[in-house]
């Protein structure tokens, strides 16, 4: 995975502007929020964007492209994340290690955040913030339990 070092924020914050995790950020929130994230990666197709085990707290938001998640000696696919959608949420929010891998099944850039980054935005971005993190782990279990009815 590449840092992306210079990137163009008015083709950011049009990105941003796509993507339903920020569907109830205002666009000043957006701006504030791009303004505090400096931390950017590109990831070539079937490279590791995180693997499992891996000790970081980085939460990671799929700007562009999809993820295959696996596990750890296995070429199973449970399951692929897409633009708009994150990884990390757990090892963010409980400081563990990476429970699965995600590796970019095509060219993938992501935004990655650290908790210590987030704390610093001012609360009502905060709050926004946890709140899509929230909502997109409600869809994820309502996916899940879907599949679980149809098996």
């Amino acid at each position: 995975m590449r840092r992306i070092d210079k990137i163009n924020k008015l083709k950011l914050a049009e990105i941003l502007n796509r993507l339903t995790f920020f569907a109830k950020f205002s666009i000043e929130q957006r701006e504030v929020l791009l303004s505090a994230i400096d931390s950017f990666y590109f990831c070539k197709k079937g490279f590791p964007v995180q693997e499992e085990g891996e000790l970081s707290t980085q939460f990671y938001l799929i700007l562009s492209g999809t993820l295959v998640i696996s596990k750890s000696g296995s070429d199973k696919v449970l399951g692929k994340v897409k633009a708009g959608e994150f990884i990390g949420e757990g090892s963010f929010i409980g400081i563990r290690a990476k429970s699965a891998t995600a590796r970019a099944e095509e060219d993938v850039i992501v935004m990655a955040i650290e908790r210590l980054e987030l704390d610093k935005l001012p609360s009502t971005i905060r709050e926004k913030f946890k709140d899509a993190i929230i909502e997109g782990m409600a869809k994820r279990i309502v996916y899940l339990s879907d599949i679980i009815q149809k098996a």
